[in-house]
């Protein structure tokens, strides 16, 4: 035995329980509460908790395309240094990868750079244009899912039918939900701070609108849905009621949406975000 992690608080089927952990050979041999043996290296971990690898689906690697903000390999070590030991990468990328070429090259430096798993995401459209559906049959066996992140798909017959193809491959539709024709040039919520600072809101309509358009195609193709980023009680709801008739739906938020509101915004271009922070109550729901 290499070293022995003792008097962990270890994450194991499903709940925690106090023991050690044995590595031999940079892997976990053993858990269990026996007495370590003498020769061994013990860590102490008294206070401190164990889990296995995180999975995050949904992170910006930013490469291909956007190198200054981010790359593979910056991303994969600090996803590792958290306890994360696979990613899913988004696709706002360029290229974007929505044929069999443009994939391959994000392939290529996730296996040259990535320093955990990483599997990317296929876009549902075209250079993420919404207008014409993206080769699917040649990326599917690449890809976790499809998405357009960044860009809601607005044309509702582009949406079913991306549905109805993706749903024959048993794979996920991951929506960024956001209908552009009710934006009205907001850059922040529509609420009471925008109101008193003279600023454009963004409607909380202009996101669950769309789920709830996504959500009646759901129930037409039986494709597996998943909403990324929600922000609003009313796409919460949606969600609640969705998954209660039966429907394969899922959703994700962010940290932020669950701590910050827009009343704290005090004119700080930090706090600028897509969906925008919302209003207090939203936060409980």
């Amino acid at each position: 035995m290499d070293y022995i992690l003792a008097n962990a608080t270890v994450f194991v089927h499903g709940k925690f329980m106090k023991s050690n952990v044995f590595i031999a050979n940079g892997m976990i041999h053993e858990i269990s509460n026996r007495t370590p043996q003498a020769d061994c290296s013990v860590y102490d971990l008294n206070g401190c908790f164990v889990f296995p690898g995180f999975i995050d689906v949904h992170v910006h690697l930013r490469e291909p395309g956007f190198f200054y903000k981010e790359t593979i390999k910056s991303g994969s070590l600090a996803a590792a240094h958290g306890g994360y030991t696979a990613v899913c990468a988004m696709p706002n990328l360029n290229p974007v990868p929505d044929c069999r070429e443009n994939l391959e090259v994000q392939l290529k430096a996730i296996r040259e750079t990535a320093c955990i798993q990483v599997v990317p995401y296929g876009t549902i459209t075209v250079g993420e244009k919404g207008e014409e559906l993206a080769a699917y049959d040649e990326i599917v066996n690449d890809v976790c899912a499809f998405s357009d992140d960044g860009r809601g798909v607005q044309n509702d017959e582009i949406m079913r039918e991306a549905m109805k193809k993706i749903s024959t491959y048993n794979k996920i539709v991951a929506a960024h939900c956001e209908d552009n024709s009710l934006l009205a040039g907001g850059y922040i919520h529509k609420g009471e701070y925008a109101k008193a600072h003279g600023h454009r809101g963004i409607c909380s309509e202009s996101e669950w609108k769309q789920i709830e358009r996504d959500l009646q195609l759901v129930k037409e193709t039986g494709v597996k849905y998943h909403v990324c980023h929600i922000s609003t009680k009313e796409s919460v709801a949606l969600i609640r009621k969705a998954r209660a008739e039966g429907l394969d739906v899922t959703c994700e938020t962010a940290p932020h949406y669950l701590t910050m509101n827009d009343s704290m915004l005090q004119e700080d271009g930090r706090f600028k975000m897509n969906p925008p922070s919302a209003a207090r109550r939203t936060e409980k729901h």
